[in-house]
């Protein structure tokens, strides 16, 4: 795993887009990268608030944490005129990222884990239920491939009808 930082997703965002989206202005194309940067720092990354806004600050753009509040929830809004938003918001994969602990909204972050987690547990508690799952899953471990190459010869009988 390695460290991504907001600065490299910024300068990624801003090498495809030439948009400085530190610029101080009011200007709609501006406004929608910045949404896009703190709505990738929120929702992907699950920064904190203050994080977000002391970011762009240190960046020389003035924010506090109720600006960044705002730009991500218009930012749906934004991505949903704008195609090209989503295009960039694709570009950036986060498997296998990590960012510093305190940089994190644990709360947040440990509720979306827990909701990926009872929702695989649901996915796979639904197969279980299946009957063939039920009667293939208590046979014995020497009796696997055994039971393997009936159940593919019985398989390839229904193909042949």
């Amino acid at each position: 795993m390695k460290y991504i930082t907001p600065i490299e997703i910024a300068d990624k965002i801003i090498s495809i887009t030439g948009i400085n989206m530190y610029e101080n202005t009011r200007q709609k194309i501006y406004v929608e990268h910045r949404a896009l940067m703190c709505f990738i720092l929120r929702d992907k990354l699950q920064m904190r608030w203050t994080f977000i806004a002391n970011f762009f600050m240190s960046q020389g753009k003035q924010m506090d944490h109720a600006m960044a509040i705002h730009l991500v929830k218009k930012y749906p809004i934004y991505r949903e005129k704008n195609k090209n938003l989503k295009k960039i918001e694709n570009s950036f994969t986060f498997e296998n990222v990590r960012i510093p602990l305190d940089e994190i909204d644990k709360v947040n972050y440990l509720e979306k884990k827990y909701a990926k987690i009872e929702s695989d547990y649901i996915k796979l508690n639904n197969k279980l239920k299946n009957p063939l799952v039920k009667l293939v899953i208590d046979i014995p471990a020497d009796k696997i491939t055994s039971a393997k190459g009936r159940i593919k010869r019985m398989k390839a009988g229904w193909d042949t009808k």
